[in-house]
């Protein structure tokens, strides 16, 4: 059923569309997440629900319990942040225009962004399409930022498995540019890469499909 609209846009008035974590401003890039999650038996109720960034909406549910590192967002800190966010946003919102507007949708998001890009590269089957490079940018940002480090083994894995089988690729594509054309090692590499595509719609599809499900953005 998820949080009534009406309420849903009061609460995002009041918070000025900015997390209630980071206090960043969000713009449209904002969710409301719920406090205590509805698999822990958390309602729908607006009362249950904190605005939160992309980025800060991963890392509450990015956690690994299994293999704990740093701390934890637990329900009664997520919503003293909401509390004293409201309090601050009602009683001195003139401070709110000397902070910052800029936005960054973290990196997990990025990431799922930067998947959807990739998945349009691995459906390239072509001989005359192929020659694109997958993009890694953004898991290269993940792994600085430690934002991959807290993933519970599965989704971990899978982007991991991904992001091994697209490099690779990218090695194959990149010696592929320095052979002549119609040669027997530019078949070979050609065909190679064709196959690895193939492949890789299918992983790069369930990879997106894991992380959206697991932030709660089930398409």
């Amino acid at each position: 059923m998820g949080f009534k609209r009406e309420e849903v846009s009061v609460l995002l008035a009041q918070c000025h569309r900015r997390c209630c974590i980071c206090h960043r401003f969000c713009g449209v890039k904002i969710e409301t997440d719920h406090i205590v999650p509805k698999e822990e038996s958390g309602d729908d109720s607006i009362s249950n629900a904190i605005p939160v960034c992309f980025e800060c909406h991963a890392e509450i549910h990015g956690y690994n319990d299994k293999h704990p590192r740093g701390r934890k967002f637990l329900p009664d800190e997520l919503r003293l942040h909401k509390e004293q966010w409201i309090i601050f946003c009602t009683e001195r919102p003139q401070l709110l225009l000397e902070a910052s507007r800029a936005t960054d949708v973290g990196p997990l998001q990025a990431l799922i962004d930067e998947l959807q890009f990739n998945r349009v590269v691995a459906g390239k089957y072509q001989i005359e399409e192929l020659g694109c490079m997958y993009h890694t940018n953004q898991f290269n940002r993940s792994i600085n930022d430690g934002a991959i480090a807290i993933l519970k083994e599965d989704i971990r894995d899978a982007i991991l498995k991904a992001y091994y089988e697209m490099d690779t690729t990218n090695s194959i594509v990149a010696a592929l540019w320095h052979q002549p054309k119609g040669a027997n090692p530019w078949n070979v590499m050609a065909n190679n890469i064709q196959a690895r595509n193939q492949r890789l719609v299918g992983i790069i599809e369930g990879t997106i499909g894991q992380m959206l499900k697991f932030l709660g953005k089930e398409q």
